[in-house]
Parts: C-alpha cells; sequence; structure tokens
C-alpha cells in the first residue's frame, strides 16, 4: 500500500527564504537539509 504524498508548493517569498538560508551564513545541518528537501519538493522531485 503507497503511501499518501504531500504536496508543497511555495510562494515566491517563501522560496527566497529558503533560497538565501541556503546561501549565507552558518546554520544547522538539519535546517539546510530540510530547507533542501522543500525546494526540491516544490520542484516536483519525488522519493
Amino acid at each position: 500500500m503507497s503511501q499518501k504524498k504531500d504536496v508543497v508548493k511555495l510562494d515566491d517569498s517563501e522560496r527566497q527564504q529558503l533560497e538565501e538560508l541556503l546561501r549565507g551564513g552558518h546554520h544547522g545541518a538539519r535546517k539546510l537539509t530540510r530547507a533542501r528537501i522543500l525546494l526540491k519538493a516544490d520542484d516536483g522531485c519525488v522519493d
């Protein structure tokens, strides 16, 4: 039985915030990984 997939739809400001988070400063690895996952999910990538 397959699991239901959640659809991620980011608006422009949310996407920009995540991209800025990845570009600058020092952040925890978990936070950066989650930001990358959200951006990929918004692009339509699946596991």
